[in-house]
């Protein structure tokens, strides 16, 4: 029998780490005073939302949001009112309306693109039973109180629709801009899983996940799950047993994916634990995985991409990192310098400006679609 808490299960994503690399790329530009600099080697950062060629936002730790208009050189301290960790960030078209999810359930919102936020009231419990105010009375007295559940990923479909998920199949999605959210459990179908396995699978952590549109959506998260809605998130389907292939013996064999990205509506990719990556090319029909042809990256890999030219990039702990063009199969990806630490995300805004964001305060850019990198410290 498996048995994690919520802070382990988390912990594992996010904290293998080694020492951070002296960065060796360098470019013209004016840099801030050291004494005004924004980005620490303690700093853990989870996400980066790109919103223009210059242009980006980066969170983590903390409740600690940078905000740069030159492509990093420079940086403002976004005050986000609060101390939890944010995990996710996302907005609508348009650049103005965003939200932000993190840890115990937090969920921010923008109306000004990313000046100000303010928390959305919303109770997102990992017992759905705590919703109960005796309940909640009830615990407290036993010295058992009730916990909030972190959300790990949002997706941002216009200024009123937003989905989210986090710990224990918790979904929850908002039709109203954010006035009220609907949380549920994501159902697990449990026919012929053995009872000692059961606990262990039936509530798996949910990572990450994406729209393509109001009706099909993909989630992905712990024992290798992948699920798809074609209804708007009011139900939804497993689509992972096409990944099981030779290398996989049960259902416990199968990685955790911590990201799934679409290129359009047939293209996708998921990364996860021991360095396994997975494609599909028929919207999930059918999964299989792709090897990242260098043997010695057997850590988890965090953050996968499809640029619209088909280039690939994958990232990941202990500085793992691959790349490759449309047609071809992965190599080691070069930054341009070596990387030892955990990277959390990769996002580019078109086939030339990509950010990646990680742990120990890193922070590169690339506005030649990944030619050349480099490292950012404000």
């Amino acid at each position: 029998m498996i048995v994690r808490d919520l802070t382990a299960r988390f912990c594992a994503l996010v904290m293998v780490a080694a020492l951070l690399a002296t960065a060796g790329c360098h470019r013209t530009g004016e840099f801030e005073p050291m004494t005004e600099q924004k980005i620490y080697v303690s700093d853990r950062y989870f996400d980066v939302y790109v919103k223009a060629p210059k242009e980006a936002l980066i969170i983590g730790y903390g409740g600690k949001m940078l905000h740069t208009t030159d492509a990093g050189f420079s940086w403002t301290r976004v005050d986000t009112g609060t101390e939890k960790a944010l995990y996710s960030i996302d907005f609508a078209e348009g650049n103005k309306v965003g939200w932000v999810v993190g840890e115990e359930g937090l969920i921010l919102k923008t109306t000004d693109g990313g000046a100000s936020w303010t928390v959305q009231t919303n109770e997102i419990w990992l017992d759905p039973e705590c919703a109960d105010d005796d309940e909640r009375s009830y615990r407290e007295l036993n010295e058992d109180p009730c916990q909030y559940a972190y959300l790990f990923a949002l997706d941002v479909l216009d200024e009123n629709t937003a989905h989210a998920v986090g710990d224990k199949s918790i979904y929850t999605r908002t039709t109203d801009g954010g006035k009220t959210w609907n949380t549920e459990t994501v159902a697990v179908p449990t026919e012929g899983i053995s009872e000692d396995l059961l606990l262990a699978v039936e509530d798996p952590v949910l990572y990450d996940l994406t729209f393509l549109n109001a009706t099909t959506g993909y989630i992905v998260g712990e024992f290798g799950k992948i699920f798809q809605t074609i209804d708007g998130g009011k139900s939804w389907q497993e689509q992972q047993a096409s990944v099981m292939d030779s290398s996989v013996l049960d259902i416990l064999d199968l990685p955790t994916f911590f990201d799934i990205e679409f290129l359009d509506d047939k293209t996708g990719i998921v990364a996860g634990l021991d360095g396994r990556i997975a494609m599909t090319t028929d919207g999930g029909k059918d999964w299989n995985f792709v090897p990242n042809n260098v043997s010695d990256y057997i850590d988890p890999f965090y953050s996968a991409t499809i640029l619209p030219n088909g280039t690939r990039w994958v990232v990941g702990a202990s500085g793992q990192v691959v790349s490759a063009v449309a047609g071809a199969e992965f190599a080691k990806g070069d930054l341009g310098t070596q990387v030892n630490n955990w990277m959390r995300r990769v996002r580019f805004l078109d086939n030339t400006v990509g950010w990646i964001v990680g742990g120990f305060g890193f922070v590169m850019v690339t506005e030649d679609g990944g030619e050349t990198w480099f490292r950012r410290f404000g």
